[in-house]
C-alpha cells in the first residue's frame, strides 16, 4: 500500500562541515527543496525522485541515484539525469561496484575521477561516459541502509563542498527510507492484522452460525459450511462415534457434498489419535500413502462439549504450505464453537423432548376431562400418543376388577383387530405386567386374546404397564415392524407418558364406575319413583328421601318431606292396638305395623307401615326404609263384601217373603176369579172384583221383588226400555207418590229394542229413580222426567230430577265404590258404581250433567238389539253374570 504524506519548510540548522561555502549551498538547496516540496501531497518515491534531482542540480551532476538496502541487496530505489534508467536496479553486496562496495563497508564517502568504467559500475550498464563520481553512506539506526550516489561525464570533478552537499541529502534520504520503511512496515502489518480480523470474522460468523443450529441431524452440514468459509480450497471432513464406531458422516469439497465411503484405518489415525488426546494436529505426509500422496497435509480439531467427544474436524490440502499454526488455532477455535453447538443441539433436543413430553401430558389431561365416556377418552389418548411417538400401532388395554382380565377399549392401525376383545386367563394383566416394568415382545401372540382370528402382522412389540396408586390399570402396547424397532428415545417418551396415562386412564375409569353408579341410582330413584305407595328413607335426623307417591299421598312436596320428622305423619290419638313408628328406630329386624297418618289438609287415612333397616357394608345401621299403604281401599273393600253379603242375604229373605206371600195371593186371584164367575149383583160384584184386581197389583208387586232379588232365571235378547220403564215405575209408584214426587214420560213411543239382561238393566233404573227421589226430598217443586230416544244405532234413557245437584268434585267422584252424597247411614255408596259397571258390560255408556241448586240429568246410552249369526254362548251372558259377581262391585 502506497502512502503520500507533506514536506513542509524545516527550520533546523544545517550540519557544519570543513567547507563552510558547502554547507551554505547545501543549506539553501535543501531550503528551496522543502520550499518547493512545502504543501504538496506526495508519495515516497515521489519525495526521493526530487530530492536526488535536487543533490544532482545543487553538485551540477549529471545524474544522481539512490540505493536502499535489504538485508545484502542493493536497490535503486530512485533516480535522475543520466541515471534515471537504474530504477527499479538491484544487485547483490557482492555485485556491487567497488566504489560501492568500499562506501558500504566503511560508512564514509568516496569520490572517483577520472575512473575507469568498470572500477566504477559493472560492465554492459551504459556508462562509458561517466567521468567522476562521488558516493555517501544513508546512515539509518546505526548501520547503512543505502548510498547516494551522483555522476558527472565532464572533466571537472566532484569537490569537498559537493560531497558535503551529498552527505546532507544522503540525511534526508535515509529520514526518507525510514519513512517509506517504516510504512512499509506499518502496511505489513495492517496487511496482517487485516487477514487475521478477516479471518476471525470469519471464524465469528461461523460461531454464530453454529450457535443457532439446533437440530443435530443437520449439524455436520453446519460445521462443513462453517470451515469452507475459512479454508475455501481445503477437503472437509466430519467423523463421530456412533453405535457403529468410529467413522466419517460428511466429506465436502469446494462447498459441495461428495460421496461417502468408509475410511481406513491407516486415513483416520490421525483423525483417531485426535479424538483420543483432544489435542489439535498439524501433519505433512512425508512419503506415498494408499490414502494419500507425499506432501500433503492436514489438521485435525477435537470436537469435544464438557468431557465428552462429539467427533473431529479434518481439513486436507495437496500441499505442505497449505495450513500453519494459525490455521490450526483457527480450525481448533472453530472446533471447540463447533462443540459447543453439538451440547448445544444436545440441550436443545433434550429440551424439546421434555417439552413434547410435557406438552403430551397436558393434551392427555385435557382429552380426558373433555371425554364422555372410556371408549372415547381412550381413543382421544391413543391419538394424543400418535402425534408425540407415532407408530404403526396403539392399542389400550384395561384389567377389569371382577375377573382381572385385559379388556382392549381403544386401539389404532395395525392393532385395531383387538378392539373390543378380551383377554383369556393366561393373558391377564398379573401376568403381561408382573414386574411393573415396560417389556419387549417379539410375538404378539403373547398379547392377543384367543377370539382374535388372526393376530397382528407385526412381530415387534412394546408392552408398557399403566400403574397409578399402586394398581396396575391397563397397559398400552405398541408395535412396529421388527425390522425396525423403536428407537430407545421414543420407548424412554413412552415409559415418561405412561404416568400421565395412566392417571387419565384411572379418571376415566373412575368416570366411568361413576357413570355406572349414577345409572343404578337413577335406576333406583326410577324404581322408588314409579311405586305407587309413599316409601320413606329415614335417618338419625329425620326423612332423607320421600317418593313422588309420598308427595301425592299426604299433600307435602318432597322437598318439604324431606325437612320433616315422619312423626309429625302419624295422628295424634293412635287406638292402643296401634304402635307409633318414630325415628331413629335402629332395630335390625324389618317389621310391619299399623297406624292413623295425617295429611297436610288435615284428612286421615288408615296405613300399613312396613319398615326394613337400612346397613352399611360394615353391618351398621344407616337408617330405616318404610313403606306406608294406604288401607282406605282395603277398608271399603271390606265394607263392600260386607255390604254385598247383606245384599245376598237380603235378596234371599225378600225372595222367601215374596214366595210364601205369594201362595196366598194366587188362591186369593184363584177364588176371586171363580167368584167372578158367579151371578153377582151390586156390591158383590164390585166388592170381588176389588179384590181380584188388588191381589192382581199385590202380585206385580211380589214378581218385581223377585226381579230385583235375581232369583228369576236371567235372559239375554232384545229389552223394550219403555216396558221396562213402565214397569219400574208401576213397581216404584207408592214410594213416588207417598214422596210428592209427580212423575212425567217423554217419548216413550215404539223404540227399538236393545240387546241386554231385562232384570240387571231394571237394576240401573231402579237405582236412578232411587237417587232422584233422595234428590228431591228437600226440593219444593218436585219433578221426575223419564224420557227416551234414539240416537245413531243407540237408544238413550233419561232421568232428569228437580233435586240440589252436585258440586263439580262430587260429579267427578259420583262412579267411586262408596262415594255417596247421602247423609250418614243411608245408602251404601255403590249404586252409581255398580250400575256403571253394568252399563259398559251391556257396551254403553252413563253421563250426568248437574248444576246445583237446579238438578240431575243422568243419561244411560245402550246400543241397539242386533241379531249376529256368530254369537256364542259366552258373550253377553258371561260377561253379565261376571260382573255381577261380588269381585265386580269396584271399577277403576
Amino acid at each position: 500500500m502506497s502512502t503520500t504524506f507533506v514536506i513542509r519548510e524545516s527550520t533546523a540548522s544545517p550540519i557544519s562541515s570543513g567547507d563552510g561555502g558547502g554547507s551554505v549551498r547545501a543549506s539553501e538547496a535543501l531550503a528551496r527543496f522543502v520550499r518547493d516540496l512545502a504543501g504538496r501531497a506526495l508519495q515516497e518515491s515521489d519525495v526521493l525522485r526530487q530530492l536526488v534531482e535536487s543533490a544532482a542540480d545543487v553538485t551540477q551532476a549529471d545524474g544522481s541515484c539512490v540505493f536502499e538496502r535489504d538485508e545484502d541487496v542493493f536497490r535503486v530505489v530512485a533516480a535522475a539525469g543520466s541515471l534515471s534508467s537504474w530504477n527499479g536496479r538491484s544487485d547483490p553486496r557482492s555485485a556491487l561496484p567497488p566504489l560501492l562496495t568500499d562506501c558500504a563497508q566503511s560508512g564514509r564517502a568516496h569520490v572517483t575521477s577520472d575512473a575507469q568504467d568498470d572500477l566504477l559500475l559493472t560492465p554492459g550498464v551504459g556508462t562509458s561516459s561517466i567521468r567522476h563520481a562521488a558516493v555517501a553512506p544513508v546512515w539509518l539506526e546505526g548501520t547503512v541502509s543505502g548510498l547516494m550516489l551522483c555522476v558527472r561525464s565532464s572533466q571537472n570533478g566532484f569537490a569537498a563542498s559537493d560531497v558535503e552537499i551529498l552527505h546532507r541529502f544522503a540525511d534526508h534520504s535515509a529520514l526518507v527510507l525510514r519513512g517509506q520503511r517504516l510504512h512499509r512496515q506499518i502496511d505489513d502489518a495492517s496487511r496482517v492484522i487485516q487477514r487475521r480480523t478477516d479471518r476471525l470474522e470469519v471464524v465469528a460468523r461461523a460461531q454464530q452460525q453454529l450457535t443457532h443450529v439446533v437440530i443435530d441431524n443437520t449439524l455436520p452440514t453446519a460445521i462443513a459450511e462453517a470451515v469452507r468459509h475459512l479454508f475455501p480450497t481445503a477437503t472437509c471432513e466430519v467423523f463421530t462415534s456412533g453405535p457403529g464406531g468410529f467413522a466419517r458422516v460428511m466429506t465436502t469439497h469446494d462447498g459441495r457434498i461428495g460421496p461417502q465411503r468408509p475410511a481406513t484405518e491407516a486415513e483416520s489415525s490421525l483423525a483417531r489419535e485426535t479424538q483420543h488426546t483432544g489435542v489439535s494436529r498439524l501433519a505433512v505426509h512425508l512419503d506415498d500413502g494408499p490414502d494419500w500422496r507425499r506432501g500433503d497435509s492436514e489438521m485435525c480439531a477435537a470436537v469435544r462439549y464438557g468431557n465428552r467427544s462429539a467427533g473431529v474436524l479434518r481439513l486436507r490440502a495437496p500441499s505442505a504450505d497449505t495450513f500453519d499454526l494459525q490455521d490450526l488455532d483457527l480450525l481448533t477455535t472453530l472446533a471447540r464453537q463447533a462443540g459447543m453447538s453439538v451440547e448445544t443441539s444436545r440441550l436443545f433436543s433434550l429440551q424439546d423432548l421434555q417439552r413434547q413430553r410435557a406438552e403430551g401430558a397436558a393434551e392427555l389431561a385435557r382429552v380426558t376431562l373433555q371425554a364422555s365416556n372410556l371408549a372415547v377418552g381412550a381413543s382421544d389418548l391413543l391419538r394424543v400418543l400418535d402425534l408425540v411417538v407415532p407408530t404403526i400401532g396403539k392399542a389400550i388395554g384395561v384389567a377389569r376388577r371382577r375377573d382381572g382380565l385385559m379388556e382392549f377399549v381403544a386401539t389404532s392401525g395395525t392393532l385395531d383387530v383387538l378392539l373390543g376383545t378380551r383377554s383369556t386367563h393366561g393373558h391377564a394383566i398379573s401376568s403381561i405386567a408382573a414386574r411393573g416394568r415396560p417389556i419387549e415382545l417379539s410375538n404378539l401372540q403373547d398379547v392377543t386374546p384367543a377370539s382374535v382370528d388372526h393376530s397382528p402382522t407385526d412381530d415387534w412389540s412394546l408392552v408398557v404397564p399403566l400403574v397409578a396408586r399402586d394398581h396396575t390399570l391397563g397397559v398400552l402396547i405398541v408395535s412396529a415392524p421388527s425390522t425396525a424397532p423403536l428407537p430407545s428415545r421414543d420407548r424412554v417418551t413412552l415409559e415418561k407418558l405412561s404416568t400421565s396415562l395412566a392417571l387419565a386412564l384411572d379418571a376415566l375409569l373412575l368416570d366411568e364406575d361413576e357413570h355406572l353408579g349414577r345409572e343404578r341410582e337413577h335406576l333406583l330413584a326410577s324404581a322408588l319413583t314409579t311405586i305407587d305407595h309413599p316409601i320413606f328413607i329415614l335417618d338419625s335426623g329425620g326423612v332423607r328421601y320421600a317418593n313422588p307417591a309420598a308427595a301425592r299421598e299426604y299433600g307435602w312436596s318432597q322437598i318439604e318431606l324431606m325437612e320433616m320428622q315422619f312423626g309429625q305423619l302419624v295422628a295424634e290419638g293412635i287406638p292402643h292396638h296401634t304402635r307409633r313408628i318414630t325415628d331413629g328406630n335402629n332395630s335390625a329386624e324389618p317389621g310391619l305395623r299399623e297406624a292413623v297418618h295425617r295429611r297436610r289438609d288435615g284428612t286421615e287415612f288408615p296405613a300399613l307401615v312396613t319398615f326394613s333397616p337400612l346397613l352399611a357394608q360394615e353391618g351398621d345401621t344407616l337408617g330405616q326404609v318404610v313403606s306406608v299403604r294406604n288401607c282406605t281401599a282395603d277398608r271399603l273393600l271390606e265394607q263392600q263384601l260386607r255390604d254385598t253379603e247383606k245384599m245376598i242375604a237380603l235378596g234371599g229373605l225378600v225372595a222367601g217373603v215374596a214366595h210364601e206371600i205369594n201362595n196366598p195371593l194366587t188362591c186369593i186371584s184363584a177364588f176371586a176369579q171363580i167368584l167372578l164367575t158367579e151371578p153377582l149383583v151390586g156390591e158383590q160384584r164390585e166388592s170381588v172384583e176389588l179384590i181380584k184386581q188388588e191381589t192382581d197389583r199385590a202380585s206385580g208387586v211380589i214378581r218385581d221383588l223377585l226381579i230385583f232379588a235375581r232369583k228369576s232365571e236371567q235372559r239375554i235378547g232384545p229389552v223394550d226400555l219403555s216396558d221396562l220403564i213402565d214397569q219400574t215405575l208401576r213397581l216404584r209408584a207408592y214410594p213416588l207418590r207417598n214422596s210428592g214426587i209427580r212423575v212425567v214420560c217423554e217419548g216413550m213411543q215404539a223404540l227399538p229394542a236393545v240387546s241386554g239382561d231385562r232384570q240387571t238393566l231394571q237394576q240401573v233404573l231402579i237405582n236412578l229413580i232411587s237417587n232422584a227421589e233422595d234428590a228431591m226430598s228437600e226440593s219444593g217443586e218436585r219433578v221426575l222426567t223419564v224420557s227416551t230416544c234414539v240416537t245413531g244405532d243407540h237408544v238413550a234413557m233419561s232421568v232428569r230430577d228437580t233435586g240440589r245437584g252436585m258440586l263439580p268434585d262430587q260429579r267427578r267422584r259420583i262412579f267411586e265404590p262408596f262415594f255417596t252424597t247421602k247423609p250418614s247411614g243411608v245408602g251404601t255408596g255403590l249404586g252409581m258404581s255398580v250400575g256403571f259397571g253394568i252399563v259398559q258390560a251391556h257396551g254403553g255408556d252413563i253421563d250426568v250433567q248437574s248444576v246445583p241448586g237446579v238438578g240431575t240429568t243422568v243419561t244411560v246410552t245402550l246400543p241397539m238389539h242386533q241379531t249376529r249369526a256368530d254369537s256364542s254362548d259366552a258373550g253377553p251372558r258371561e260377561t253379565l253374570e261376571a260382573h255381577q259377581s261380588p269381585n265386580s262391585l269396584t271399577h277403576e
